[in-house]
């Protein structure tokens, strides 16, 4: 039997892996289980399990560097949900409504962000 890890461990797990993919400047990626994998508007019920945002496929240098920042440094990057079209922040492991993403000084996609993305 596999012993159980300590709530503080899977933390500096989590903090050491958003150190490493910030320094390597990996591609923010999530995969979602529920409750997550349901679009966070109420009434939407658009469903995201994982996703692989290609930003780099934007053609946009500076957004780039603006979402690895945010994805790796920060609370995660904006993009609208392509079933509702309403703000999502999008984070390792979940996903959060969002109603002005621009007060709250959050990176935010471009509308057609999962055009260019994997998404499962």
């Amino acid at each position: 039997m596999i012993p159980a890890v300590s709530p503080e461990e899977v933390e500096r797990r989590i903090e050491e892996y958003r150190q490493e993919g910030y320094k390597r400047r990996a591609m923010p990626h999530g995969v979602y289980e529920d409750p997550y994998i349901v679009c966070p508007w109420g009434n939407c019920g658009y469903r995201i399990a994982a996703v692989d945002f290609h930003i780099e496929k934007m053609g946009n240098p500076g957004l780039y560097t603006q979402v690895i920042s945010a994805w790796w440094q920060g609370p995660g990057i904006v993009g609208r949900c392509p079933g509702c079209g309403r703000y999502v922040l999008f984070s390792l492991s979940a996903k959060q409504a969002v109603d002005d993403p621009t007060a709250s000084g959050l990176t935010v996609l471009p509308d057609d962000w999962h055009q260019y993305a994997y998404v499962i």
